[in-house]
């Protein structure tokens, strides 16, 4: 504090709605520091977005003047390979928003818009939203601290790597913490984002490497509470958190990758960069550990049509809850940007034809992971006859067990998921211990008499309610090209 009357002038801090407050006189340099003592502190999260409205009042000879704020109290830790939230287990189940809009660009049209991506994403079944490469509007993060929205923020990255670019992308990281840094939605910070402004070359020159690793220090120096990503994506050099982003559009090898990159079988995956120019990138790299941190995957998604995206969303983030090594993943993207067709909704934010998928049984804390590798959208599991057999496997984010009984019924293939659950499957019950994948349960199935095909909806109902969900497509129609164009099949 500064001015010709700071010395011995009063500052008095009140609690909103708490009998608790607290008066102290600001020394002589202008500088005050005080605490509010809180006897049952109410800790913010997910579940519970609560917030602090503090009244400071600062009386001196000149006056008095009031400001009003709000402040949050939660923790957000690393430990080993996972990330705790308050000390409780956090598994990050994200979407990626640009903040692009169709009318007025990088602008929200007006601060209701901005509100809304927020509570489309929770619609959606997320609990964290990665605002990409953009410091977004701070009403953005004060709508995620009242609605119990988690926050990944980060600066734009340059285009080329130079000193000038690397001063201007450090130059956005002090204004970003000291901006953002008081909101306790925001429970991630990154940087770069896979070697924009770092030419695609961090292995192969040592420059790159430092200014990656001096913005990490940078920004940790600055606020030493969240994890820090240097560089999204892969080839990591001084990070907090190892994340990658990997796209496929082959459910098989999507599996196959991803297992071997927890399992520790690989450490590198392929990046398409064009029609026919595939490169495989490192994880990291070497001084950077592979092991000790959690891990995400911060960017995937697959197919160019809402039928496929919605096939994908269902079978990629089935995988990725496979694997109980995993921390989390940001699924890309929440809506349409323009000429990208990659999000769950369209640019204006309406509802896509997602063939019966609803995002929300996908990214449930609690959700049914099957022993399947799907043949095509429309064709999950191709049989020889009506009769078969699934083995499905409980995934679970909560505090405590959950066990229950399995249901199922049918419907056509691409419907909606029925409001009941269905029938349930004599002695098929699943369990499953927190953040580890439930052995598996074998459950029999016949298709309905006359049907060729058809979707298998599967529920777990505990005590009454449904806890997840998921479908199988089934078809006893070998033919690989039935469904498809004709003019794609092959000719003599």
């Amino acid at each position: 504090m500064h001015g010709p009357a700071a010395d011995r002038a009063e500052l008095r801090l009140r609690i909103r709605d708490e009998d608790t407050a607290v008066t102290a006189t600001v020394d002589a340099d202008g500088r005050l520091r005080t605490e509010l003592p809180l006897t049952a502190p109410r800790l913010w999260s997910p579940e519970d977005p609560h917030l602090y409205h503090v009244d400071a009042e600062l009386t001196s000879a000149d006056g008095t003047d009031r400001v009003t704020a709000y402040t949050g109290l939660r923790t957000i830790t690393v430990d080993g390979e996972a990330l705790y939230l308050n000390g409780r287990r956090l598994f990050v189940r994200g979407v990626l928003d640009q903040g692009y809009w169709p009318e007025t660009g990088i602008t929200a049209p007006d601060d209701t818009a901005l509100r809304r991506d927020l509570e489309l994403a929770a619609e959606a079944g997320y609990n964290l939203v990665r605002k990409h490469l953009k410091l977004e509007d701070p009403r953005f993060a004060h709508h995620a601290d009242t609605l119990g929205m988690l926050l990944w923020a980060e600066p734009a990255s340059p285009g080329r790597f130079s000193p000038a670019s690397v001063a201007a992308f450090t130059e956005q990281i002090e204004p970003m913490v000291e901006r953002d840094g008081n909101s306790p939605a925001l429970v991630i910070w990154g940087l770069y984002n896979e070697e924009w402004g770092l030419d695609w070359d961090i292995p192969g020159d040592p420059a790159k490497q430092r200014a990656t690793a001096d913005a990490y220090d940078r920004l940790k120096a600055l606020d030493a509470t969240r994890p820090v990503v240097d560089n999204s994506g892969w080839t990591h050099v001084k990070t907090d958190l190892l994340d990658w982003h990997y796209y496929d559009e082959s459910a098989a090898s999507w599996a196959t990758t991803v297992a071997d990159l927890l399992s520790g079988e690989r450490d590198d995956f392929p990046v398409k960069l064009g029609p026919d120019f595939v490169v495989h990138k490192k994880l990291a790299v070497p001084g950077q550990p592979l092991r000790g941190l959690p891990n995400l995957n911060s960017e995937y998604g697959g197919g160019f049509t809402g039928l496929d995206r919605a096939w994908h969303l269902r079978w990629q983030t089935q995988e990725l809850r496979r694997h109980d090594r995993l921390a989390g993943y940001v699924y890309t993207e929440l809506y349409d940007i323009e000429h990208e067709s990659a999000g769950l909704l369209d640019f204006g934010r309406g509802a896509k034809d997602l063939a019966g998928v609803d995002p929300a049984h996908a990214n449930a804390p609690t959700t049914l992971v099957l022993d399947v590798t799907p043949v095509a959208p429309g064709r999950d599991l191709l049989t020889t006859g009506p009769d078969f057999t699934v083995d499905v496997h409980v995934s679970h984010h909560g505090a405590d067990p959950v066990a229950g009984t399995l249901h199922t019924t049918w419907t056509p293939v691409y419907a909606r998921t029925p409001d009941a659950p269905g029938d349930a499957v004599p002695g098929c019950r699943a369990e499953a211990k927190p953040y580890v994948l439930g052995a598996p349960v074998t459950v029999p199935a016949a298709l309905p008499e006359g049907w060729t095909s058809g979707r298998l909806h599967l529920a777990l109902v505990v005590d009454g309610t449904v806890a997840a969900r998921t479908a199988l497509d089934v078809d006893t129609r070998t033919d690989p090209y039935i469904g498809d164009d004709p003019l794609a099949r092959p000719t003599a």
